[in-house]
Order: C-alpha cells, then sequence, then structure tokens
C-alpha cells in the first residue's frame, strides 16, 4: 500500500503532496497515540463497552493483543510517508 502511495505521490501535482504531507502527520500521530499503552487500552476500552449485550464479541475484543503492533505500523508508515512528501516538495 504504501509503494502505490509514493507512487502516486511521485506523479502527483503539487496539492497531492501536500495530502501525502497532511496523511503522513496524521498517521504518525494516531498510530503513535494507540501504540501506547495508555492510548491501547482506551481505544480497547470504547470498543468493548460498544459490544454490550454481545458477551463472546466482548472477550474477543478484551483480548484482542495485536492493537499496539498494527497502530505501530501505521506509525511507521505515516513517518515514511511525512518523509517522502518533504523530499518530493522540495524538488519541485
Amino acid at each position: 500500500m504504501m509503494r502505490v502511495m509514493l507512487q502516486l505521490s511521485a506523479q502527483a501535482t503539487h496539492g497531492g503532496r501536500v495530502f501525502l504531507l497532511i496523511w503522513g502527520v496524521g498517521a504518525l500521530v494516531m498510530g503513535s497515540a494507540l501504540a501506547s499503552k495508555k492510548g491501547s487500552a482506551w481505544f480497547r476500552a470504547v470498543v468493548v463497552s460498544g459490544l454490550q449485550g454481545r458477551p463472546v464479541e466482548q472477550v474477543r475484543a478484551q483480548n484482542f493483543g495485536g492493537l499496539r503492533v498494527i497502530a505501530t505500523g501505521v506509525a511507521v508508515a505515516g513517518l515514511i510517508g511525512m518523509g517522502a512528501a518533504i523530499v518530493l516538495l522540495s524538488r519541485g
């Protein structure tokens, strides 16, 4: 997915490069927030509370341990996107 975004941004106009920069900042911020213990615990609590009346899904959501890994991946993708956008914006 990141490769496709980088290829599209290389062909994009100035606005597309700015979009990549904004997307990168947002992904870095949100990924970093959810990758923290406090952020992942908050998100898990929101999801579990939204599943009231569905005990099987509540237990499954409570025991899901991959949120921090996924959030870290999103933060890394945001960092790469930001770097690519800065390089592309500085070139042209």
